[in-house]
């Protein structure tokens, strides 16, 4: 069964128990996003996944039906899982700007019990969770990290596109601006 280890991200990865990489699964890496607009309202996913080879493969698409920006993060995620292993991917780093993904994929990941499990999700959130953490599984290596929305912006830019919306603007934080404290 595959080791869990936490970073201080609280981001947590499922690899070999030996911590070594077979040499013959090299790592994707992609980032996700859903969004919905307004929110509830219409769904779309983005995805940008690149291959250990640097193969760059992206995904964009408008949802059926409407729902809330967590259903659309959730279907990203599953959306992204899918591909991945339809192109062969047998270990994956997946970055979302989604907590609440990072939160119950790394519960689910969690082999020891340790720390809270993450608040229950109604019951049509839960089967896309229930969906990714059987896709997750599939993998020899998988782990799952949080990452600010700035640093998320292709993913989202490919979500917004399939909406019709423009890129929103990314704002990065100059990196010697200081935050107030109130």
């Amino acid at each position: 069964m595959p080791a869990r280890t936490e970073e201080p991200s609280g981001s947590f990865f499922l690899g070999p128990v030996d911590g070594h990489t077979d040499a013959d699964a090299p790592t994707w890496v992609a980032h996700c996003d859903g969004g919905a607009w307004p929110n509830p309202g219409a769904m779309a996913l983005g995805a940008v996944l690149v291959s250990p080879t640097g193969a760059v493969h992206h995904l964009s698409q408008r949802l059926s039906g409407s729902g809330c920006n967590n259903e659309a993060e959730w279907r990203a995620t599953v959306a992204t899982l899918r591909e991945a292993l339809a192109l062969g991917a047998r270990a994956l780093r997946l970055h979302t700007d989604s907590t609440q993904v990072r939160d119950h994929l790394n519960a689910h990941l969690s082999q020891d019990g340790a720390g809270q499990p993450p608040p229950a999700l109604p019951v049509a959130l839960q089967a896309w969770v229930d969906e990714a953490r059987a896709l997750a599984w599939r993998l020899d290596d998988f782990c799952v990290r949080w990452v600010p929305r700035h640093r998320n912006g292709q993913a989202d830019a490919l979500a917004r596109q399939a909406l019709g919306l423009p890129p929103k603007p990314v704002l990065t934080p100059h990196p010697r601006a200081r935050r107030r404290r109130r």
